[in-house]
């Protein structure tokens, strides 16, 4: 990779989080209105609880779910407990964020921190600058002149290119977190458990719920774009005997140029692997859960195809998925009975049997509704899924296939989802319009209508190209994400740049609050692999190209 520092990064950091801390990109936006030094930031009561209760103690502790999952409940649905106080620590910690462009800049040293605060490049809450200076070893000279804590991300702007300094409860994604140190407090747990270099004595006259942080009480969800492994996939892995495990070796990339292909008339990327094998596994795996947008048929009768939309996948597929760390495939796809109606049952059989959870398809309409349930340390998160696209037969009470996207099925599924869980996310196939970026007039009325059904996120699938996201606020997390599309994963599109590149989607939790979201952008390389592209260079391209069709928007 190109960007500064990053030779010496990974070699002298593990490679689990070492790639995470620079290839993860925090996306967030700043909101018109400013919180005075007072106000807490906009988020739902329970959400704040959630988000910032700290170390678990007793019980709690012994059980490993931290202090801020769901009060117990009757029957009823009634709590049985109170909400437990939240209680301000005489320490706390400092996140360093900054504007929502600044791509450049994925991580930091203490150093170099220290040189931004003497360039005056860092926004500094008032009341902190003893604690800073002692805990960074350095003095106050050059300094910006201090801030109310609450106007740091309004300063900031969407564009720019200064720092602030926030305690946790002000991190939301409206700003992007930078690690520090080879910290991530916002991170996936190997980044999130190395010690945190910036910690201060908590002013005295700040909220608790603005400084109280417990890193058990954050939970990273990663979602990735179009896995469809026949055709260029299968070509490598099967074809050329490169083997499925193959696809578990992908790693970083760096571009090496770019040329007209004159098969569709597009530009296409060329590139090389720079190493760091299984770095893309690495990710899946460390996340707290992770999904596949599943597109075509697991079949016991597959074969490879070279071309056409007609898509059959190795049955070993599944158990690779599982050793890659997946934890549920979202099947309700234009695809997924094409080679009849049988490839359904045998994709629910493959992936139930790896150990995967699916949604969006089945056997019968029953099965294809089912929200699929995960517990994460006391909170709870269902997954529904549906098909919006031609292509897909609809599962009835007798006969397998997807289930339809519709008025009626998002009211029906959100609702069986809402009934059970405290974090809702809807995965609609709703690529009526393909090869785009933007959210379609369909697409925002089927977001609007999970909203108002229940759903706090949306996760789309499937243009083939990366594609906008929508960051607004309301639902139970405070702001409520939406994907247009992530583009290609685990399938071959090698004839534009713009169907070779996507990225992957972290999103960061503190209890039931929306923390964060990164967009991790990938480049499938010899037509079948995604390996992880600099952000902060190469990456550039994919990012851009998302966030002109994005709308950011959150509080």
């Amino acid at each position: 990779m190109r960007a500064a520092g990053y030779a010496e990064f990974v070699t002298t950091a593990r490679r689990a989080f070492a790639l995470l801390l620079l290839l993860g990109i925090v996306a967030g936006c700043d909101s018109a209105a400013v919180p005075s030094s007072q106000a807490s930031p906009g988020r739902p009561a329970t959400a704040v609880a959630a988000a910032t209760a700290g170390p678990a103690t007793g019980a709690s502790a012994s059980a490993g779910t931290g202090s801020s999952g769901p009060a117990p409940v009757a029957s009823d649905g009634t709590s049985t407990t109170a909400e437990p106080a939240i209680t301000k620590p005489p320490t706390m910690v400092l996140a360093v964020v900054t504007g929502f462009t600044n791509y450049t800049t994925n991580a930091l040293t203490t150093a170099q921190l220290v040189a931004k605060l003497r360039a005056g490049d860092v926004l500094v809450p008032c009341g902190t600058e003893a604690g800073i200076a002692a805990a960074l070893k350095t003095r106050q000279t050059g300094w910006a002149p201090c801030v109310q804590v609450g106007s740091i991300a309004g300063r900031l702007g969407a564009t720019g290119t200064g720092f602030g300094l926030v305690p946790p409860g002000f991190v939301t994604p409206r700003v992007k977190v930078v690690p520090l140190g080879g910290s991530d407090l916002f991170g996936m747990a190997p980044s999130r458990n190395v010690p945190y270099p910036l910690s201060i004595p908590t002013p005295s006259n700040w909220k608790a719920e603005w400084v109280a942080y417990d890193k058990r009480d954050v939970r990273v969800l990663l979602f990735t774009g179009v896995n469809c492994p026949d055709r260029g996939v299968s070509r490598q892995t099967i074809v050329l005997k490169k083997g499925w495990n193959w696809m578990l070796e992908a790693g970083t990339a760096q571009y090496t140029g770019r040329r007209w292909d004159p098969r569709f008339g597009w530009w296409v990327i060329d590139a090389k692997r720079t190493g760091n094998k299984g770095a893309v596994t690495d990710l899946v795996k460390n996340a707290e859960l992770a999904v596949s947008d599943f597109e075509c048929p697991i079949s016991k009768n597959w074969r490879h195809h070279d071309k056409g939309t007609i898509f059959t996948i190795d049955p070993r597929v599944a158990a690779l998925m599982k050793t890659a760390g997946f934890d549920l495939a979202t099947i309700g796809t234009d695809h997924m009975t094409n080679a009849g109606l049988s490839g359904v049952g045998d994709t629910v059989d493959a992936f139930r049997e790896a150990g995967i959870k699916t949604i969006g398809a089945g056997r019968t309409i029953a099965e294809a509704a089912k929200p699929a349930l995960f517990t994460v340390r006391g909170i709870r998160f269902a997954f529904v899924a549906w098909n919006g696209a031609v292509g897909s037969a609809t599962a009835t009470a007798t006969s397998a296939g997807v289930q339809p996207l519709n008025s009626a099925t998002i009211r029906s599924a959100i609702g069986a989802a809402r009934a059970v869980a405290d974090v809702v996310i809807a995965m609609p196939q709703w690529s009526t319009v393909e090869y785009t970026a933007a959210f379609t007039a369909q697409m925002v009325k089927w977001r609007e209508e999970m909203y108002e059904a229940g759903a706090d996120h949306v996760i789309g699938a499937d243009t083939h190209w990366a594609g906008g996201i929508s960051l607004t606020p309301g639902g139970t997390s405070g702001n409520r994400l939406a994907v247009a599309s992530q583009g290609n994963f685990w399938f071959g599109q090698d004839w534009s740049r713009q169907t070779q590149e996507g990225y992957m989607t972290m999103m960061t939790f503190v209890g039931t609050r929306l923390a964060g979201v990164r967009l991790i952008p990938t480049i499938v390389l010899d037509n079948a692999q995604p390996n992880l592209s600099d952000p902060a260079t190469d990456g550039q391209f994919v990012l851009q190209q998302v966030f002109k069709a994005s709308t950011l928007k959150a509080t």
